[in-house]
């Protein structure tokens, strides 16, 4: 069983800033190994962008990030508190 800090590490952080519309966090598979996901809020949803982005460290997320088109503003009649 993994205990997870209450403060994240920077590179999360950054990464969060960075892709404002994900939102990421650090976890763990059943076997432990480390890895980081990205789910897109739900204020960007149906924009076209991918929903959820798994990757094995934080630079890779970024580096599939960078690679989608940056999400468009969302539409107000999609957006449901």
């Amino acid at each position: 069983m993994s205990v997870y800090p209450l403060t994240p590490p920077v590179e999360v952080l950054r990464a969060r800033a960075r892709f404002p519309y994900g939102e990421i966090c650090r976890c763990h598979d059943a076997s432990e190994a480390p890895g980081v996901v990205a789910v897109l809020t739900p204020r960007f949803q149906r924009t076209g962008s991918a929903v959820l982005v798994c990757a094995a460290t934080v630079a890779e997320l970024a580096e599939v990030l960078d690679g989608q088109p940056r999400p468009p503003l969302p539409r107000r009649d999609w957006y449901f508190p």
